[in-house]
């Protein structure tokens, strides 16, 4: 799952994930209270910095979803298949705000 797309800066996927599947777990070497630009939350007041984690990127309709420190599946993915999430389904404080490309809205 580690190809990353240094153009487009995101994370796509190597292979067949069915949708409930685990596809990647977050690295807990570098847990902090407060999210920065490129952690994810991974629980109250905890933010995880994970070198693949930092380049999935958000998506209204996204491939995965954060469940404690692990990337899962929400529908199947197939090879080639971008891996998003939607932050504002699972970031509870942003480091980062952002408008969204998808809908326009405050992420």
């Amino acid at each position: 799952m580690r190809e990353f797309d240094e153009d487009f800066k995101g994370v796509f996927s190597s292979r067949y994930f069915r949708e409930g599947s685990v596809v990647h777990t977050l690295s807990l070497e570098s847990v902090s209270s407060s999210p920065t630009r490129t952690s994810i939350e991974i629980g109250t007041d905890r933010h995880a910095e994970d070198i693949t984690g930092r380049f999935i990127n958000h998506a209204c309709n996204p491939s995965c979803m954060i469940q404690d420190n692990y990337v899962v599946a929400i529908k199947n993915i197939y090879s080639g298949d971008e891996i998003t999430f939607d932050y504002s389904e699972n970031e509870t404080h942003m480091a980062s705000p952002f408008l969204c490309d998808c809908c326009g809205k405050l992420i």
